[in-house]
């Protein structure tokens, strides 16, 4: 062809992906020889023809490379459709084993879970018998203390152990759910060991095709833990509703012990020697401080009653109070003390770590009727934030003061009100039930703890937790009765400040009996418009609680404005919300006797010592 002869024209076919695998029949007239046929089939030329061209052989030529490209085609789009299928087969492979992953992932936190989970599954008749859980998770089998396993083999344990009192009532509700469709009920079960766990069971009733009552399907949820800590929680807002109640009665009695004991103790004094009527003035006044007694108590339970907390070594305290205890307790008890090496400080009333060893000792005592051994130790602990058995949640460091007896313990049910005001076992007028709630008073109100663990026939050990201070040991400063009974008040002014008559009378006359100057006011607005019109006052002496909206401790800063140097003394009853902010305060407690007021006085005033030529 001119211009572009099939050679090219072959060649540019050959070049184009679209064209390449096109089939080619060269027709010449002129090359013919051996030379040109080879050249046009090095170009990928199918057939070479010359002509004159025989149609019948062309057509036929042409029909086989139809029928080759149609073959070809075929088998391309089968090479196609294979690899497509492979491709399709790889790709539902891998989304059926990531499938299978994702499932084996879901199932194994899904077992995770369920391990976790407090929780049990079972199946029952419409009889109301269970037929043993169809699984249960590792924390119920752990807390149950039976084996999974052990519900297959009898399909009655779960039943059987139903507490007593309340299996009867389980098993009704079940017969009942064939009218009521559902259950939901609560219940203690026993465990291996003898504890309770308490369990929700929540069950549907599945019904037949023809609607007939089949099977109940059901799950038991452990709500030990929760039930406990709600009977915690109500048990706080019982006591402290009754600590309110009980800090309010003990405020107006101490006022009254107030009078009483003051005016009984200027009774006695001036009965002195005058046989039955002396003895009598003794014996009311005996009485008096005995109620006395029992307010405090009262108020230490209620955690009202005024501290005079300061650092002090338990250790030497607790060995202090043994040795006082080796007459009380009697030869039937061995006292064996464990004190630690380098004891922590603490910051307490020492008088109520005291009493609070006594109170326990003896309790131990009555607990070992036969004797035993009581032991007392004391050491360092440390917690982060993780709660003490019993219900404490404490954090930091604390001095841990325990008291340990071999006696015949206490059940269940006795240590759960053990804490409660006048809760007792022991026989009427052996004791008044306010010793373990006043050592627990005392040790909610000087921010520690308190654990009791006990068992019947396996004795009772109560630890208090009482927390650590870095204050410096203080040293005791002790007044013989000589020293107070010469003390004199002459020429010195005291500023009263009682809400009370009666309180303020008594206490006025104590104090003039000594020589001392009084000035009476029944509130803090009237204290300070005598501190502004007096000059001379040596002491404020004022009660912490008072109406008119100032109290005690309020009066008593105002009063150090004016005169920064003006010793200040307070009276109170109960401590109410006060005192935290006046740590360090000389306070007094109510009902105090003449000897309690001297001895504060002789600690505030440099007061003068009565010489013969005064006497005279």
């Amino acid at each position: 062809m001119p211009g572009l002869d099939g050679y090219a024209t072959a060649e540019l076919i050959r070049r184009r992906d679209r064209s390449r695998h096109i089939p080619i029949i060269f027709v010449s007239a002129v090359d013919k020889d051996d030379k040109h046929v080879a050249r046009a089939y090095a170009l990928g030329v199918f057939d070479y023809v010359f002509k004159p061209v025989d149609p019948i052989m062309l057509r036929s030529k042409v029909a086989v490379l139809v029928e080759f490209y149609k073959k070809n085609t075929e088998i391309m789009r089968k090479a196609e459709l294979e690899r497509f299928l492979q491709e399709e087969n790889l790709r539902i492979r891998h989304e059926k084993l990531e499938a299978e992953r994702r499932l084996r992932e879901s199932e194994a936190r899904q077992t995770v879970i369920l391990r976790s989970l407090p929780i049990a599954l079972y199946s029952a008749g419409i009889d109301g018998r269970f037929k043993g859980p169809r699984f249960l998770s590792e924390s119920i089998s752990q807390a149950v203390g039976f084996a999974p396993d052990a519900f297959v083999d009898n399909l009655d344990l779960w039943s059987e152990r139903i507490h007593p009192d309340d299996r009867i009532r389980v098993l009704e509700e079940v017969g009942d759910m064939a009218t009521t469709g559902t259950l939901s009920t609560e219940y203690r079960w026993l465990c291996a060991d003898g504890s309770q766990r308490v369990f929700l069971d929540r069950a549907v009733l599945v019904r037949g095709e023809n609607g007939e009552p089949r099977e109940i399907f059901g799950s038991c949820l452990d709500v030990t833990d929760r039930r406990q800590v709600e009977q915690q929680l109500f048990q706080a807002q019982k006591m402290e509703a009754v600590g309110q109640l009980t800090g309010g009665i003990a405020h107006d009695f101490n006022n009254m012990l107030t009078v009483v004991i003051g005016n009984l103790d200027s009774l006695a004094r001036s009965l002195k020697g005058a046989g039955r009527n002396f003895d009598r003035a003794q014996m009311a006044l005996t009485g008096a401080l005995s109620c006395a007694e029992l307010t405090r108590r009262m108020l230490a339970f209620a955690r009202r009653q005024p501290l005079q907390p300061k650092a002090v070594h338990i250790g030497q305290m607790s060995l202090n109070v043994a040795k006082l205890l080796n007459h009380t307790l009697g030869e039937k008890v061995t006292i064996e003390v464990k004190m630690a090496e380098d004891l922590w400080r603490v910051l307490v009333d020492p008088a109520q770590v005291e009493s609070s060893l006594i109170n326990l000792a003896v309790n131990a005592r009555d607990a070992m009727a036969e004797g035993g051994v009581l032991s007392i130790e004391a050491r360092n602990v440390s917690f982060g934030g993780a709660a003490v058995p019993g219900g404490d949640a404490p954090y930091g460091d604390f001095v841990m003061l325990s008291v340990t007896d071999t006696g015949s313990g206490m059940s269940a049910e006795v240590l759960e009100h053990a804490l409660e005001p006048f809760f007792t076992t022991k026989k009427v007028g052996h004791g008044t039930g306010l010793g373990l709630s006043m050592v627990y008073g005392f040790v909610k109100q000087s921010g520690g703890h308190v654990r009791i663990d006990s068992a019947l026939g396996r004795g009772t050990s109560v630890r208090l937790f009482l927390p650590r201070t870095d204050a410096l040991l203080e040293p005791e400063l002790v007044l013989d009765d000589e020293e107070l009974a010469t003390l004199s008040g002459h020429e010195r002014t005291i500023l009263l400040v009682e809400d009370d008559a009666g309180v303020r009378a008594v206490t006025a006359a104590l104090l003039k009996e000594h020589q001392f100057t009084v000035i009476e006011a029944d509130n803090g607005v009237r204290a300070l418009e005598i501190i502004d019109r007096e000059a001379a006052i040596d002491l404020l002496f004022t009660d912490i609680v008072m109406p008119g909206g100032m109290n005690g401790f309020e009066l008593g800063r105002l009063a150090r404005e004016r005169r920064p140097h003006l010793p200040v003394l307070y009276a109170t009853g109960y401590t109410a919300s006060f005192g935290v902010s006046e740590q360090g305060a000389d306070v007094l407690t109510k009902p105090y006797r003449e000897a309690d007021l001297l001895a504060k006085l002789r600690t505030l005033l440099p007061l003068k010592v009565m010489s013969e030529e005064t006497s005279l």
